[in-house]
């Protein structure tokens, strides 16, 4: 199964409202539809067509809390859509803005489960709402993807989440209600400490105070997957593991090669607590004009970059999963986009057809 994460909050309002909502925050090509609202019902049409064209089975949508703009245009504008198309579709629940709504600063972004969300709730009971909103609307749909009968659901940053379990064993009871047993997916296929090199703390040095927290809580939380299963208890929760993105602005160097390192050493951990390895492919990054031109990238090198880094990944598909993923079919403002651009037309589409059933 192939499946690709897909954002659908395009013309969302600023707030304030400034320029052309999310299209405004700078991103990386130029879209062959132009700044596109991902309302327009033709829009979404054209998508699907594009994504079943690739071979693409399934999207995954980036969903960051009920009534807010990425859910209500599922919900109003993509199911109708879905429920007579092939594509299938799941959640990725994004944990950052999820749990932390009330919070602007990112470097203070809290998922200790035990903590307040707002005045009359914690973190976790705000997790469990999700859950239960996610499960009336969504995961009864024709097209929802399911594994052996269970609703999957991708979840974001679960490397940096504490305190869960009396709120995962709730979940499983919540959700035994509707008749319901999830696949859950954790995304938690990450580096570990930091590559310290002259061009990695120059890099260091011109980064905001914020931005230097969120490394070094980042480094912390995952220094070991003995922690990881000690904090999230991952075969107990979760089916599978997986990784949203592997770049990361100190590890571009020998990038591939030790994204292959990092897969073997998770795959291998999978296979020995019971947990489904998912590898995520990128065909490149660029998110300069969204966080500043001294930011390093990950170039497409004609394609090239993609290939090679679906070779590794085919290196790692579960064989009792078979799943791969791209990040991203439409995440314009950081270059993963496969989507058709002014610069490459469908290059992706077909390039993404071919890797998937090349042998």
């Amino acid at each position: 199964m192939l499946g690709a994460h897909y954002y659908p909050w395009y013309r969302k309002p600023d707030y304030p409202i400034l320029g052309g909502g999310d299209w405004g925050a700078g991103y990386t090509n130029h879209p062959v539809l132009g700044e596109y609202n991902s309302r327009d019902f033709s829009i979404i049409s054209q998508h699907l067509a594009w994504v079943e064209k690739a071979g693409i089975d399934f999207l995954v949508f980036e969903w960051v809390g009920s009534e807010f703009w990425n859910d209500i245009t599922l919900r109003d504008y993509y199911l109708s859509i879905l429920k007579d198309s092939k594509i299938k579709f799941c959640i990725h629940y994004d944990s950052s803005l999820s749990l932390n709504r009330y919070r602007s600063d990112p470097a203070k972004f809290s998922y200790d489960f035990n903590e307040k969300y707002s005045a009359d709730k914690t973190k976790g009971q705000k997790f469990l709402e999700d859950f239960e909103y996610l499960a009336d609307t969504y995961f009864n749909h024709p097209q929802y993807l399911k594994i052996n009968g269970q609703p999957v659901i991708i979840i974001y940053n679960t490397s940096m989440f504490r305190n869960i379990s009396k709120y995962f064993e709730r979940l499983k009871i919540n959700m035994s209600k509707r008749n319901i047993s999830l696949f859950l997916i954790a995304d938690i296929v990450s580096w570990a400490g930091i590559k310290l090199t002259r061009k990695n703390i120059s890099y260091l040095w011109e980064m905001s105070p914020k931005e230097l927290i969120k490394i070094f809580n980042r480094v912390i939380g995952r220094l070991s997957l003995k922690k990881y299963e000690n904090d999230i208890f991952l075969n107990k929760y979760f089916n599978a593991i997986t990784s949203y993105n592997m770049f990361s602005v100190n590890r571009t160097s020998n990038f591939l090669k030790n994204v292959d390192k990092v897969y073997q050493k998770f795959y291998n951990y999978g296979n020995s607590n019971n947990l489904c390895f998912v590898p995520t492919v990128i065909p490149g990054y660029d998110d300069k004009n969204l966080r500043g031109l001294n930011r390093p990238t990950l170039g497409r090198k004609e394609g090239k970059f993609y290939e090679d880094f679906w070779m590794i990944a085919k290196k790692y598909i579960d064989p009792s999963l078979k799943m791969v993923l791209i990040t991203t079919f439409n995440e314009w403002h950081e270059g993963t986009q496969i989507e058709p651009s002014k610069e490459y037309g469908t290059k992706y589409l077909e390039l993404t057809k071919l890797l998937k059933d090349k042998d």
